[in-house]
């Protein structure tokens, strides 16, 4: 590799999904209980089995780190089994041991509330209690939280807690109201949020909002925890005990419009239940200066579409960009790196084993010529193992998630007392086979691949091929045969690529083409053969005629003697008396000295450096040419000239990770049987794994009957994904230059969607 990757790095609680497996409101109180001692615990989600959707929705949604068992049964067994990539093999499976507990716990908020000296909070502390037995007992319990009954195996949290802070317990008398202050205070379950910043996506779903129910009803009670889970701050309202909830409500109101600047606040009113058509559903409160809105809560409605963009909660509101120390050996890769500023106090020895996690955003820029290894981490949480073994060195501990800006990332759970990390570079061979066996597809390196890759290799890495966007160069590599050597005089004029009937020089088009550092001044035909020179495209040597054989002989400069052996008679002979008056003269050398057109790699690699530029950033990874073979799925054993993997925009709505195959010709025409066999490995991509994006490249034009055989990839059921480029999108700089006049001021394109719907424009409208 050509540089170390730069490293950004954010810290953040473990995120629990609390399984449950049946409408048990007593499980609710439990979760409360639990969470009320983690930092970040109101942020863990509920997972309801007795909906194998929502639960499914949630585990998703929420990007869980791992999930327990509120009480190990069968069903949370085999629910949690379903997910493998969530397994946590070397850790109790109990939170609390010996009155300590597995994750950052609510001992480091209380002490960073003494070390601020933050007098508010303080002042704004509620240790509320209320019978057990009390109807809105469940509702008081995932409202507020609660401390466990400690024993020997959790410790009395709510006695520090109050010793702490010299804080005393507030009952709530059986049948009395909420506290009506309690919304503007901070319970132990808010205790938990206490210095964190926490990201609840851009959807409207998760403003304010007030959940309307039945506060005995868990699916009401569960809608509530999650919505709160996510980031929207809520408050359940429960119209059967307006008397004792009403004041708090009003209260939990009156704090939302002292918080907002503008004039109205936008509240969300939630339902479970039908709402007839006229019924006025507004409940019993003060909704003065409010807008208000009404959101179905019913199943996995409030996770679905743009509402299941949730962020994660995170111990500081700005990441760490850290110096890594970079080591390479072997073909190996890695970099080490300090945790600076963790939020922990290392002389705490009871929390030195404690987990949370170090979010590695390992940004990779330079990659090695041939594009073998990388830091990149693709959004895919099935590949959360090969992530541990492969990036990491402990298996289990990785996740995949997203990092700022939504880009991809991992999570390393990870201990208290450690302060520094080591990750590694992989190949991206190595996680291409693993993902497409997801896919129920075998995928290897096939021989076209191989030569491109060490083509790409020769010329010094992707963006080096741009000079094979000079037609010239393209035409030189063609026009003389392994065995035919020629003159700078002719490799000149090849380049300049004069038109024969106009006289036009074609390389005009391509004289402000930056192909390496040039003082000033436009590119010359001679300077591009140096650059092939340099890159050993080449090779220099003189010719000579054998006097016994009479055939000329090409020798390489590096094998010039005075007295050389002719390759074809082996007679010795003087070649002093031939070297007046000589040109030197070239022949075509490494990967380009095979006479077999390099098996089609300078379209592809050319392809593959015009898709590095317009995609920016977003590339994570690329293959020349995979051979695919079904170990399950429906598809042709076919080749696909090139894969590449790349980073979604989810603010256009795109998936995490977009993979794109690829056909790359020189002149040959697209058939039908290069769009069947394509069409069924994009299908064969699972939707929830990847988007598929589907090129056709050629460095000529495309026929009228190619443009409509690849329309036919697009459906109504799937997105536009068909990308067309001929040589005038692969020759210029910018994509789309040479069509500016077709596409007006929409002719950029820097996501695969954009080209997708250029696309559409240019071929199919």
């Amino acid at each position: 590799m050509q540089s170390a990757p730069r490293i950004w790095l954010d810290y953040r609680p473990v995120r629990i999904g609390w399984v449950i497996p049946t409408r048990d409101n007593g499980a609710l109180t439990a979760v409360a209980a639990s969470n009320s001692c983690l930092w970040g615990g109101v942020f863990n989600p509920i997972v309801p089995l007795h909906d194998t959707t929502l639960a499914d929705r949630i585990v998703e949604t929420f990007s869980v780190d791992l999930l327990i068992p509120v009480e190990e049964t069968d069903t949370t067994r085999a629910f949690i089994n379903r997910f493998p990539h969530l397994a946590i093999a070397r850790w109790r499976d109990a939170i609390f041991d010996r009155r300590g507990c597995e994750y950052a716990d609510v001992r480091h908020t209380a002490r960073r509330i003494i070390k601020h000296q933050d007098k508010l909070a303080e002042e704004a502390l509620l240790l509320p209690t209320w019978d057990p037995a009390d109807e809105l007992a469940p509702l008081f319990s995932v409202t507020f939280g609660l401390y466990p009954t400690p024993n020997e195996q959790i410790a009395d949290y709510g006695a520090a807690i109050c010793k702490a802070f010299r804080l005393s317990e507030e009952t709530i008398p059986d049948g009395g109201e909420a506290p009506k202050n309690a919304a503007s205070r901070i319970p132990p379950l808010l205790l938990t949020a206490y210095d964190m910043v926490r990201s609840r996506g851009s959807s409207d779903a998760l403003n304010p909002a007030v959940i309307v129910g039945d506060s005995t009803d868990f699916d009401d009670l569960v809608l509530f925890w999650n919505l709160r889970a996510g980031g929207a701050t809520v408050c359940f309202y429960d119209e059967a005990y307006a008397a004792r909830l009403r004041q708090f409500a009003n209260s939990f109101l009156d704090g939302l419009r002292s918080r907002t600047l503008g004039p109205r606040v936008s509240v969300n009113f939630w339902f479970r239940r039908e709402i007839a058509q006229g019924e006025n559903w507004l409940p019993d409160l003060n909704l003065s200066d409010l807008s208000v809105g009404l959101f179905c809560g019913r199943a996995a409605q409030p996770w679905n579409g743009p509402n299941a963009k949730l962020g994660f909660p995170k111990f500081s509101r700005w990441h760490r960009d850290v110096v890594p120390s970079y080591s390479e050996e072997d073909g190996k890769a890695s970099v080490s790196f300090a945790l600076p500023d963790r939020p922990f106090d290392d002389e705490d020895l009871l929390s030195l084993g404690q987990k949370y996690v170090v979010m590695v955003d390992a940004k990779q820029y330079g990659q090695s010529p041939d594009g073998d290894l990388t830091f990149e981490t693709p959004y895919i949480p099935q590949m959360n193992e090969f992530y541990g073994r492969n990036f990491y060195h402990s298996y289990d501990s990785v996740r995949a998630q997203f990092a700022m800006m939504d880009k991809n990332s991992v999570g390393v759970i990870t201990s208290v007392s450690d302060q520094r990390m080591q990750v590694s570079a992989y190949r991206t061979y190595d996680w291409m086979t693993k993902f497409f066996s997801l896919c129920n597809l075998a995928g290897e390196h096939s021989e076209p691949g191989l030569r491109c890759k060490r083509l790409i290799s020769q010329l010094g890495g992707l963006q080096a091929c741009r000079v094979l966007k000079i037609r010239g160069v393209r035409n030189l590599l063609r026009k003389y045969g392994v065995d035919e050597s020629f003159t700078r005089t002719g490799a000149v004029e090849a380049i300049r690529d004069v038109e024969r009937e106009t006289g036009a020089i074609g390389f005009e088009a391509f004289k402000n083409l930056h192909i390496e550092f040039r003082p000033r001044g436009d590119l010359t035909p001679d300077d591009v053969l140096r650059f092939l020179l340099a890159h050993r495209v080449f090779r220099v040597g003189l010719e000579f005629k054998c006097p016994n054989c009479e055939l000329n002989s090409w020798i390489h400069l590096d094998e010039i003697k005075t007295h050389s052996s002719c390759p074809y008679c082996d007679h010795v002979h003087d070649v002093t008396q031939q070297l007046k008056d000589r040109d030197w003269r070239y022949r075509r050398s490494g990967i380009f000295g095979r006479d077999d057109d390099q098996l089609g790699g300078v379209p592809v690699a050319l392809t593959l450096q015009q898709l590095s530029t317009s995609l920016n950033d977003s590339i994570t990874m690329y293959s020349p040419g995979m051979k695919f073979i079904s170990s399950g799925a429906d598809i042709e054993t076919c080749e696909s000239d090139f894969v590449v993997v790349t980073a979604g925009t989810t603010s256009i709505s795109e998936s995490p990770v977009q993979v794109l195959f690829g056909e790359a010709k020189t002149g040959g025409t697209i058939d039908e049987q290069d769009v069947r066999k394509l069409r069924k490995l994009a299908d064969a991509i699972p939707p929830q794994l990847a988007q598929t994006f589907v090129l056709f490249s050629k460095t000529d034009t495309f026929s009228t009957e190619e443009a409509r055989l690849a329309c036919t990839l697009n459906s109504p059921e799937r997105q536009r994904r068909v990308i067309l480029w001929s040589r005038d999108e692969l020759e210029p700089y910018f994509l789309y230059e040479r069509s500016a006049n077709r596409l007006g001021n929409d002719r950029h394109a820097s996501t695969l969607t954009d080209m997708a719907n250029v696309t559409q424009r240019l071929w199919f409208s």
